[in-house]
């Protein structure tokens, strides 16, 4: 086919639990498939709309990983595509799938409340390393670690985009919470590496501010602030000194929840109840 496939990218608000969070949708002449969720229900209305104005018909729902922010707005989706499959890709779909119910009953408080998701929405596992739209390719880049072990991302090889997932931070605070231990953060640093050798044209992050255009050096831009996390984690007293040190080299950036929550669990040890699986609550954190 001579089409190409196009993206329509949809960014929450930083407001009302938003996040930030960056849901794609790939599309060719007559069909379309999403990338990512979104966290409340709010934003996955506002993704719905997104979607029918493309005029494609939803065929799939690819997840990225466990982290709720990416899959509580998949009752929404159903409801407004009950043919579309939601699938993930081996590992990731197990996981997102153990971790729903933990995540409804941790974020379902005053966190989200009525704007939150009420019911797990089953994700089907695949083992195909590719999708496709139309009949056009998209590539799995099989299993990497960004901020959670197990995340995937997509390759579009005909326009060189890649759908980053939360490999990939635009101008926003990363969530580093996940990776506890030294190996665990130079992995992400060099899946970075593996993801600009593709010398990709268009990257989209994960999270990002929604009122900014993408930063074209994302990548760059994540694998500096996690070098220079790492730097100020070792010399900081404490997670209130840590923000400080991070916010003076990074100010105003979107998703201060993801600075503040790593900060409390990497420098002071907080066992934070939304974590899952439990065995990451309870990991402890080697600077």
């Amino acid at each position: 086919m001579n089409e190409e496939l196009k993206t329509k990218v949809f960014i929450s608000s930083d407001k009302h639990g938003g996040f930030g969070v960056s849901s794609t949708i790939i599309y060719g002449p007559t069909e379309a498939l999403l990338f990512d969720a979104q966290f409340t229900c709010s934003n996955a209305h506002r993704l719905v709309a997104e979607i029918l104005e493309t005029g494609r018909e939803l065929k799939q729902i690819f997840i990225s990983h466990l982290h709720p922010d990416h899959y509580f707005g998949l009752g929404v989706l159903k409801e407004a595509f009950p043919n579309a499959r939601v699938i993930a890709y081996k590992e990731t779909a197990d996981e997102a799938n153990s971790a729903f119910s933990h995540k409804i009953e941790y974020w379902n408080t005053e966190l989200l409340g009525t704007n939150g998701c009420k019911t797990a929405v089953n994700i089907e596992r695949i083992e195909e390393s590719y999708l496709s739209v139309d009949g056009i390719k998209i590539e799995i880049l099989g299993i990497m670690r960004g901020d959670s072990e197990n995340l995937t991302c997509l390759w579009i090889p005909s326009t060189r985009t890649l759908v980053a997932g939360d490999l990939v931070f635009s101008d926003a605070y990363l969530w580093i919470a996940d990776a506890r231990t030294p190996e665990e953060r130079q992995e992400w640093l060099d899946n970075l590496d593996k993801l600009e050798a593709l010398n990709p044209k268009v990257i989209i992050p994960g999270h990002a501010p929604n009122n900014k255009p993408i930063n074209p050096n994302c990548i760059d831009f994540s694998r500096k602030y996690i070098k220079d996390f790492t730097k100020e984690l070792k010399d900081a007293k404490d997670s209130k000194d840590l923000i400080k040190k991070i916010e003076k080299i990074y100010p105003n950036l979107a998703v201060p929840i993801c600075l503040e929550m790593s900060a409390k669990i990497l420098k002071d040890g907080l066992q934070w109840e939304g974590d899952f699986p439990l065995s990451l609550r309870y990991k402890k954190t080697i600077i």
